[in-house]
């Protein structure tokens, strides 16, 4: 049990991520061979703010990061994050999460999944490890999302790695001014508030390449490291087609809120950089394009 919670805990702030994401994932892309960067320059009036896609899990071989990422960094006064990261790490609040995170005391998994769902979940927990008993009592977004975060960091991916990790980090010793733009209340509210139906979708579109995510996640890496925004869309936005209820709300409905704050600070004196989930950035209703509709020069570096 402790194994299971040091890997739930540390995934809660970045859940958004993992479900549409690699669970989405297709091979066989072909990967891009040039410079740019998972990174966009978005011109303000008298500043710049820049748009960094992140990776929520990496490893210790991928940094140090392009010299145009910390440049990126170094430069801005401001850095915003998805959440508000420091204070996901407060015990109070975890204790807080994992509660909402359990189904009710009347209820178990089994209940709430189909039974061809549920058995294909119990074999993929068999194959990290972990037994379903100490899942039975999870929400089924939760249990999804711990037995994929053990496969990837079997795959020796880890959470402590990840871009927001080093970045906030980096923002807090340097003393920026740090802005989350969801608290951890709010993300956990949207994962415990899909209908049944949606809850069964997510997790069989989240098993279904999971035997496959040693090439998946290396594909993804490699696309998010050479900055191809169109193999990063494909990936990471699969399921707006598979799932489009619960793409819109982990994804777009989020994306779109985030826009009237990201205005704000083009119209601001500061230069800033924007940390979020790469899935955010690209696509037809990414932050990218919907900054570009609003007549923002937005250029990837």
């Amino acid at each position: 049990m402790r194994k299971l919670s040091r890997s739930l805990g540390a995934i809660l702030g970045f859940f958004i991520f993992l479900i549409p994401g690699l669970a989405g994932a297709q091979g066989n892309l072909k990967q891009s061979t040039n410079t740019l960067h998972c990174l966009w320059k978005a011109q303000g009036e008298s500043n710049i703010v820049y748009l960094f896609g992140s990776v929520h899990l990496l490893k210790a071989t991928d940094y140090p990061l392009p010299a145009a990422i910390e440049s990126a960094f170094t430069n801005s006064q401001i850095a915003v994050f998805e959440t508000d990261i420091d204070k996901m790490d407060d015990p109070a609040l975890q204790m807080s999460m994992m509660g909402r995170l359990m189904l009710p005391a009347d209820q178990t998994l089994r209940q709430n999944l189909s039974s061809n769902v549920y058995e294909s979940l119990s074999k993929h927990a068999a194959e990290v490890g972990l037994p379903m008993g100490t899942l039975e009592r999870f929400r089924p977004a939760a249990a999804v999302m711990t037995v994929e975060v053990m496969q990837l960091t079997a795959l020796g991916a880890d959470p402590q790695l990840g871009v927001d990790k080093h970045f906030f980090k980096l923002a807090r010793d340097a003393s920026k001014h740090i802005i989350p733009l969801e608290t951890p209340e709010f993300q956990i509210g949207l994962l415990v508030g899909f209908t049944k139906d949606e809850e069964n979708l997510m997790v069989e579109k989240s098993l279904e390449d999971i035997d496959n995510e040693k090439k998946l996640y290396g594909e993804m890496v490699q696309a998010w490291k050479t900055g191809d925004s169109a193999s990063l869309e494909k990936m990471l936005n699969e399921m707006r087609t598979d799932a489009p209820s619960i793409f819109k709300k982990l994804v777009s409905d989020r994306t779109a809120s985030w826009i009237p704050q990201f205005e704000k600070l083009l119209h601001g004196s500061g230069n800033a950089i924007v940390i979020v989930g790469a899935g955010h950035l690209v696509g037809p209703d990414g932050v990218v394009e919907l900054l570009k509709k609003k007549g923002v020069k937005v250029t990837q570096l």
